[in-house]
Formats: C-alpha cells, structure tokens, sequence
C-alpha cells in the first residue's frame, strides 16, 4: 500500500479555487439511448532522438497548467531545432504551432509555427538557442489544430549541450533487447547488483539486484506485441532516465498465451567512454481478459501480478466480486454465472496505442447486493465524451439495464498523476441517496443530484482541519471556529469538535473538545478515526524557529465513536507533531520539550490490530514452476463454472451529467517526488520529499518546478561564495544565519529530518544551508569535499573545517535540524 503523509497542517491537498455547477440536465422522463464509448480520435506526436522515437505525448483538449506538465524531457538538436513525429490518426492537421514557457510558466520564452507535413509525416520545430547555462530546461507546448479544434502536447526540453543522452537511450534499447533475446548475458551480468534485497522468485518485478536469469525473464518466452515506446524521464550532465512501456505475450505451462503490460526503468551514467547502470526495474502486470484459462476450480487467475495494485468489493452473502484490475473493472457474479467488463479504456481488439494509454486509475466507490456499482475514473481520459480531458468522472452502472451513467464530471488542468492525488479520493457518490460529496478549495458540499440542490456543510476549512480515508468513504473535519482566525477580542477562537462521516451509510457522529483544546483530525486507518488534541499553552517554537503547536494525546475512535486506543507522552514533555500511516502500521513523529523550545526526538510506532474479518473471498499467492508467483482470488467454496458468460455494457448518452469546474487555486506549497520514471508521492514538507526520493533513487521538485533534490546528481567537491560573518545585537545563531541568507533572495525550505549526505546536494545548488549543531546553536554550512564540511559559526564569526563524521555526529545528536534555501 502506498504510504501517505498526514502533517499537522496537512492531510491532503485540493487545488481548486472556486466551485461552479455549470450544467445538469436528467433527460429521466425520455427513453435512455445507449451507446458504445467509441474509439479514441486525438493526434498523437512524438519526437526523434538520434535513431530513436522517443516520448510519446497525448493530447489535451484543453490548456493544462505548465507547471504541473514535467512528464517528460527531449534535448533539442542542434541550433535548436526538434523533429516532431506526428500521427494523424484519421484527423486532417490544418495548422502546427508552438510555444515555450519557463518551467513556472510565468514567462514564455518564445513561439512560432511549422509546416505542415503529409499524413503522418514529420514537422521541424525550429525553437532556437533560447535555452542556456542559466536556463537549461523549459516546457515545450506544441498545437494542432483539427478541423475547429485545437489540440496540445508538452514536454520539457532541454540544452543539449553536455548531455549524454543519445548514448545513455541507445545503450537502455541494447540492455532491453539482449534481456528479452536472452543475449549477451556476461554483458547484462556486468551491470547488475544481485542481493537479498530482491525477490528472485516473481517475474512481477525484477530489478538491478535480481539476479541475470529473471532479468532475461527465466523459462518465459516473451514476444513484443506492438512498438516498445521510449520515454526520457530525467536528463542531465549526471544521469539520464528512461522509461519504457510495451506489451508481451507468454505461454503457459499448458500452453495458453496471457497478455501483460510492461514499464522497465533505466538509470544510466555515461562517464569518459563508460556506461554505468546506476538503478534498473521492470514491472510486469498480466492484463485479465475473462477468458477459460483465467479461471479453475478455486477463483480467478490473476497470474503475474501485484495484489497490492487489485482492489475488490463483494456484496454481502458473497456471491458477486467486483474487481480493479490493470484499470479495468470487472463483476463477476458466481450466482448467475456471468462476468462482466464494467469499464475499460483499453481496445484489445485494435490495439490502439491511444487507448491503452495508463495515464488514469478506475476506484470502486460502493457496490450493492445486486452488483450495481459506483465508481470513480480519474486521470487522462482515453476515449469517449471526455477525451482529451484529464478530471475525476463518478459513474453508475446498473445490472438491470447493463448499463452505465455517468453522474458527475469534475475536469482538472493538472497531469494525471497529481490530480489523482488531489481529487481521486476527495469526492464520494451515493446512489441510494443520489449524492454527491465534493471538497473544494476548503469548502466541503453536498449536492443533491435529482434536485441540483447544494448544501455547505463546512467552510474555509485549512488542510489540518479535514481528514478523509483513503477508500474515499469516510470524511471528518472540524466543525465551527476557525484557528487561524482572531476573534475580536484578540483570542484565538478555537474549532469545537469533529463531525466524523460515513459517506457510504449515511452515518455520522461528532466529537465535542474540552474547554481550552482544540481537536485536530488526522486519518483513518482500518475504518478508525485517529485525532490529536491540542492546547494554546503548549505552543512552542522548533528548534528551526518555526512556530508548532503539538499534540499532547492521540486517540483512536471506531465507527461507533468508542475510543479504542489513547496515546500520551506528556509525562516524558514528549509530544506528537504529525503522524504517518502505512497499513496497519501508525507511526508518530514526536518532539521532547525542552523550555519554550521542541526537539526532534524518536518516533513511536503502533500496529492497528484490527479484528480478522471471516471472508469466503481472498487474494492469495501461488506457484508454478513456469511462471513462478502468482495471484488468484480464492473463494472458498470454489467457483461453478471455469466458462462464465462474458458481458459488456453500454452507455447511457441521453444524460447529461453534473459538471463541476474547478478553477485553478493555490494549495500551499507542495513537493513533488518523481522516481521509477513517475510521480511517486506528494509532500508539503521538502525533508520529507528528499527522504523518500532517495528511496525511489528520484528527484523532488517544488511547486514552481524548481530543483530541490536529484540522487546522485552532485559535485564531490563544492564551495560556496559565502563570507564570515557574525551575530548583532542580541540576536541567536540562528537569527544571524537567516539574516545572512537574505542576501541570496532565495526561498527558504524546511529540510529537517534528512541527513547530511542528503543536504550536501542543496549545497551543490550554489546556497548555504543551515544546521543545528545544538540545541540553540545554528551554524550556516558552506562547502564539502569528499572528506571534510566548511561551516561559519556566527558565534565567533569565523570558518571552520572539520571531518564528515563530525558534522554528522553533531547534527544528528540535534535532530537532523537543516534549513535549505533554493533559487
């Protein structure tokens, strides 16, 4: 299960400005027509890298926000120039035109317009040298237009000079080629890091530490379906990464042919004439197609899959399963002996690029004891009214009338990957009630779908006054007051309580706070309510200078409001800051107070022990000497038949659905992680970010696009321009250091938690950073060298050297307390 962050001051983040119901129309009295989705229509562009087609693009029928548009990067060739690869795919291209634009999109750099080629011919961008040492990447925005339509693709480019990264891609094909051939294998052996730390017996996920034999897929004779598609993730003078997605097929031991999606990841080094793999990972996904040889006696055959990526709902005497799997959704109803693909994108039958487009994610939302299902599809929309759309459709599918309506179309300008994560779980439909939850911009509705009737039920709500789980169906904010706000007496007026809320059963509970503490809610971890209570004399400052307001006991309340569980460490002067959850497993960052001041001290972890639940239906491992491991969802009393009858259904065009748009707001500043060639989490704290991209071995990017942190991307040796200086007046060591910061004009972020290996790249960005040497002690490092740290000490007014083994020494014992600046 992904980890997700609940900070306190933040559990989610919503992007939107402003809330309008712009149209609903229930045509309810008129005969329901119902339609197929149709096949996708878009152009398709793609740009030539030395030999190699790289970085194929979809197109948006929109403007999309530049800012969040970093998918992927293509260095121009020479004088600036770049090819585009363009496929028309039956659309007549009528004018071709471009744009770029700072990474923050505030300024554009340049545009201009191409010829336009013959059918699925190639257009040359003749964009100039307008990048540079200062300005080595942009957004680049190319525009089709198609009959009245326009249609947009973006990329980021890149200053070519002093890339390698012709070299690093052709050398990403030739390792894919010998691993899929099974050649060259003391080649590929050379490259690779075999250890513990894989699991060398799946196929569902080999990597740079797997050993040589699963990396050439073991006994499976995998066959290329389709064109592999190249995408450049990253590319610097360092590294370049490389993603690539395609298709294969396999046997079986019984010789029936599976299809499976593929991403394989590349990290490359190419340095004086050498190529080094610095990180390599394939994932494979097998694609469940209903047919006999997905079924025995005992479930559904999933194959070589993740069962982490597979959620499933069942009705309540478990006769019906509904399943996400690939992005695809599936009912299978052992009763009646029916199986049916509720919703796809992909077109097996075609093999349309375009439609198998993995840029979007399906979500049961509920599903009743007949089958009829509400689900969420949020991302890229690959075909059907919405194409060329990235937003969050709420759908409705029917049993009696094998149907699908959709309910509700909430359209974003953010990439898939990042309004998935603002609006894939900020919204809830009810059918029974016909109701839609929405939060937005701070505001939490509830919109009545037969009457269009709206309702508020909480406003200008701040990120640390709203929790919701993570299946999307229970929600718990604060319910009156405001904590940012002064009251006119000059008091701080505190929220009261918690309205805690099941969005499925329509039930809802609150939470009163006692006189003078202020509830805080947190999370939900395994359907229990976790809050903090705080009070206004425990506020403090961090040892970094920010304010915090810690909690003093956490508690743990289940869905009857009985609490379970309360956690305090008062009696240590040990409070809780934030809390992570990851399964089960509760993790609380903690402070010790020490005088008016917080330090970092150890985390304390708790397991949710939830109650085994007795289920007939589960998703279980198994073997076979082929494939190795294996996924099946299990019924225990068997399935009756391996042949169930294969249905599909329409769609209900006579509706016109709910629109809610959501205009472009600014929800604080965010950190955004990028590893494995995609957005892997999103963080409101830069330490937390870099700590995670050195995991993933990724990049954090800020929400104005600027570098915070790459893995391994540094100097060994580095020196800043700053001079000594000392402290004036009455000021601390660390009021001195942030004066002396000022001079850099750069925005200061917090980096507390990460190590000092980890600062050291910062530093490498050409600004300082701060430490905490001690509790009251800050210090502004300055430079390092493969052996030694450089720091001024305002204290004496002075530069220091000493070892890296001292520095860490001294930083750790304070917490890991750093403060970075980027420009």
């Amino acid at each position: 299960m992904k980890k997700r962050l609940i900070k306190v001051g933040v559990l989610a983040a919503v992007f939107i400005a402003a809330l309008v119901i712009s149209s609903m129309v229930i045509n309810s009295g008129t005969d329901d027509e119902i339609v197929d989705m149709g096949s996708p229509t878009l152009p398709r562009v793609s740009f030539t890298v030395g030999n190699t087609e790289v970085n194929p693009l979809f197109g948006y029928v929109q403007d999309m926000d530049v800012t969040a548009m970093r998918d992927t990067i293509t260095p121009l060739g020479a004088g600036g120039s770049l090819t585009v690869n363009i496929e028309e795919n039956g659309n007549e291209i009528s004018d071709i035109s471009y744009e770029v634009y700072s990474l923050d999109g505030e300024d554009k750099y340049t545009e201009g317009k191409a010829d336009v080629p013959d059918e699925d011919g190639q257009a040359s961008l003749q964009i100039g040298n307008i990048l540079s040492d200062e300005v080595r990447e942009a957004v680049l925005k190319v525009i089709l237009t198609t009959g009245d339509e326009t249609v947009s693709y973006y990329t980021r480019i890149a200053e070519p000079t002093d890339l390698t990264t012709q070299k690093c891609l052709a050398y990403a094909v030739d390792f894919h080629d010998k691993a899929i051939n099974k050649e060259g294998t003391e080649d590929l052996q050379s490259h690779l890091e075999p250890n513990e730390e894989s699991d060398n017996t799946t196929y569902q996920t080999v990597n740079i530490h797997s050993d040589v034999t699963h990396v050439q897929w073991g006994e499976l004779s995998p066959e290329i379906v389709g064109d592999v598609e190249w995408s450049i993730k990253e590319s610097n003078t360092v590294y370049t990464s490389i993603l690539a997605k395609y298709q294969v097929s396999c046997q079986d031991e019984n010789g029936e042919t599976a299809l499976y999606n593929v991403k394989e990841f590349f990290r490359v080094r190419f340095l004086v004439d050498t190529i080094y793999l610095l990180d390599y990972n394939r994932d494979m996904e097998q694609i469940f197609e209903g047919r006999t040889q997905d079924f025995d006696e005992n479930g559904i055959l999933f194959g070589i899959t993740s069962p982490g990526d597979i959620q499933y709902e069942t009705n309540s005497d478990e006769t019906i399963a509904a399943f996400v799997q690939e992005r695809n959704l599936w009912l299978y109803n052992g009763e009646e002996d029916e199986l049916t693909e509720v919703f796809s994108f992909s077109d097996q039958e075609g093999r349309d690029m375009r439609s198998k487009n993995d840029q979007h994610a399906v979500r049961i939302i509920s599903m009743d004891d007949s089958g009829n299902l509400a689900f969420a599809v949020y991302g890229y929309m690959n075909r059907g009214y919405h194409e060329g759309e990235v937003g969050v459709g709420i759908y409705y599918f029917s049993t009696d009338s094998n149907a699908i309506e959709e309910k509700a179309f909430i359209p974003s300008t953010k990439s898939y990957a990042i309004a998935a994560d603002e609006l894939g779980k900020m919204v809830y439909y009810n059918h029974e009630q016909s109701m839609l939850h929405v939060l937005a911009d701070g505001t939490l509705y509830q919109i009545d779908l037969d009457s269009d009737d709206q309702t508020v039920l909480a406003e200008n709500l701040s990120e640390d006054q709203y929790a919701v789980s993570d299946d999307g169906q229970q929600m718990a904010y604060q319910t009156s007051g405001s904590q940012a706000d002064n009251s006119e007496d000059g008091t701080d007026a505190a929220r009261t309580g918690i309205c805690v809320m099941n969005l499925k059963s329509g039930d809802t509970y609150t939470i009163d706070a006692a006189d003078g503490e202020t509830l805080r809610p947190l999370g939900f971890i395994n359907g229990d309510f976790v809050f903090g209570r705080t009070r206004p004399s425990d506020t403090g400052m961090t040892a970094a200078g920010e304010e915090i307001s810690p909690m003093y006991e956490i508690e743990i309340r289940n869905s009857k409001n009985e609490t379970e569980a309360q956690y305090s460490f008062e009696d240590q002067n040990i409070y809780t800051t934030d809390i992570l959850i990851d399964g089960n497993l509760l993790t609380l960052n903690r402070v010790v107070k020490e005088g008016d001041t917080y330090n970092s001290t150890s985390q304390e972890y708790i397991t949710n022990n939830q109650e085994r639940v007795e289920t007939s239906i589960s998703l279980e491992t198994y073997t076979t000497d082929l494939k190795e491991t294996q996924v099946r969802m299990t019924f225990a009393d068997g399935i009756g038949s391996t042949e169930p009858k294969l249905i599909k259904p329409g769609q209900i065009a006579s509706r016109e659905p709910l629109t809610v748009t959501l205009g472009g707001g600014d929800s604080g500043e965010k950190f955004y992680v990028y590893g494995m060639g995609e957005l892997v989490e999103i963080y409101d704290r830069a330490g937390y970010a870099i700590q995670k991209a050195n995991e993933v071995s990724g990049v954090v990017i800020s929400s104005n696009q600027q570098y915070v942190w790459e893995r391994g991307n540094r100097d060994l040796v580095y020196s800043t321009d700053a001079s000594a200086f000392g402290r004036e007046g009455n000021e601390t060591s660390l009021e001195a250091c942030e004066r002396y910061m000022e001079r850099y004009e750069a925005h200061q972020i917090n980096l507390t938690g990460c190590t000092l290996d980890q600062v050291l790249y910062v530093i490498n960005r050409g600004c300082p950073v701060i430490a905490l040497i001690d509790t009251d002690h800050a210090v502004l490092l300055t430079g390092y060298t493969t052996t030694d740290i450089t720091y001024i000490d305002p204290n004496d007014g002075e530069s220091h050297t000493v070892s890296t083994s001292t520095m860490e020494k001294q930083t750790e014992d304070s917490g890991n307390v750093f403060i970075g600046y980027i420009s």
